[in-house]
């Protein structure tokens, strides 16, 4: 039982009490048995707890030393008027270097003055998946009881930056491939509809009164604004700060959706084949009315004369509507025939082939100029078994 204010352990409680004790320590006093839990599952080190009654077991359980005081002291510590049942000592997160990692997301504190505020903007980013949070003044204390309350004990679990101003900080965000985001209701663009690059976004939020200064927008890549409604002309920090961390992180992921379909498998075939056809239509166009899709049919039936429509619409990758709407043109032009089993291809679609063969063959040695004879036939091999996987795929399904 600790019974003086003397204790040595009591004296170096009060000291954490300003801001110039809790820089020398790097521990700040978390209060309250709820709070203390909060930060306890968060993983922050905690020296100690001091209780004015027995300690609880799940405190002990967890490896904490608990010290019981005498009643009324721990009051007398935090100079609170209402009585005080738990106080915690914990360590500050040791403030990062501008060189250490980031995550995908960061957010810059520009001058926010009010620690309570100071504290939502904290506690919303870490429920919102984001630890690190930049701060750009010497000033700004997070380990303030204010800033503690309002995160719940969120701000221990953060990742924290310091910079002498918000420009330093944005260069270096930028620098490290953030593409930097200010909040402003002098905004260009509506925050919901900002275009992301798809990689990391550091969010820039300012101070109440001034909002983030001039140099700072002028520094970000993008200036958004929240669209207001009525007569509301501006929102909290600390609310404005949550709506934007979860929009634009939607909004990230939407960009690494689209990213990824960019750079699939699908995509890129789907691509080549549009640019092969594109090619061969172009040099088709220049001694003829047919297209490289119609030419393309017409070399499958001159290879067997008359054949079958279900192996036509396996040999083209083909539904049966989307071969009727091929067919029927190039009967209507006498280039061959067609009934309800199988296609024919006519005299003078002999003598189309006969002339665009050799269009054909100098489209392909253009379009694999530069491969190895051993490259070519891996090519063709290669999507030769894409062909058979998506068919089995397709056969599997119906």
């Amino acid at each position: 039982m600790i019974e003086s204010i003397k204790d040595e352990r009591i004296a170096a409680a009060r000291a954490l009490t300003t801001r110039a004790g809790r820089l020398a320590a790097g521990r700040c006093l978390v209060e309250g048995p709820s709070l203390i839990r909060q930060v306890l599952a968060a993983g922050a080190e905690v020296d100690h707890v001091l209780c004015a009654e027995p300690p609880p077991a799940d405190l002990l359980a967890a490896g904490v030393a608990a010290h019981q005081v005498r009643d009324g002291l721990l009051r007398k510590v935090t100079g609170s008027a209402k009585p005080v049942s738990w106080l915690a000592v914990v360590r500050l997160p040791v403030e990062l270097g501008a060189d250490e990692p980031y995550g995908d997301f960061a957010v810059v504190c520009d001058r926010v003055a009010d620690p309570g505020n100071l504290g939502t903007i904290v506690r919303t980013a870490r429920a919102l998946g984001v630890r690190d949070v930049v701060l750009t003044d010497d000033e700004t204390d997070l380990g303030s009881r204010r800033v503690l309350d309002a995160s719940r004990g969120a701000v221990l679990g953060a990742a924290v930056r310091r910079f002498d101003s918000p420009v330093a900080a944005v260069k270096s965000l930028q620098a490290k491939g953030f593409q930097v985001v200010v909040t402003s209701p002098r905004g260009t663009r509506l925050q919901s509809l900002a275009p992301l690059r798809g990689g990391r976004v550091a969010l820039v939020v300012g101070n109440e009164t001034a909002g983030v200064d001039q140099a700072t927008v002028d520094a970000a890549d993008l200036v958004v604004q929240i669209p207001m409604a009525g007569a509301v002309e501006s929102l909290n920090v600390g609310v404005a700060t949550g709506i934007s961390i979860y929009e634009l992180r939607m909004r990230m992921v939407l960009a690494m959706l689209t990213d990824r379909i960019r750079d699939t498998l699908g995509r890129e075939i789907n691509v080549a084949g549009a640019l092969v056809r594109q090619a061969l239509d172009t040099r088709l166009r220049e001694v003829g009315d047919l297209d490289s899709s119609q030419v393309v049919l017409l070399m499958v039936l001159a290879c067997e004369r008359s054949t079958p429509l279900a192996q036509l619409r396996r040999d083209l990758g083909v539904d049966a509507g989307e071969l009727a709407a091929a067919l029927s043109p190039m009967a209507e032009l006498g280039y061959l025939s067609s009934d309800e089993e199988q296609a024919v291809i006519t005299g003078h679609g002999e003598q189309a082939i006969a002339a665009l063969w050799a269009v054909q063959e100098r489209v392909e040695e253009d379009l694999l100029a530069g491969f190895s004879a051993q490259e070519k036939d891996m090519l063709h091999a290669l999507l030769r078994r894409v062909q058979d996987n998506a068919q089995r795929i397709v056969t599997a399904k119906n």
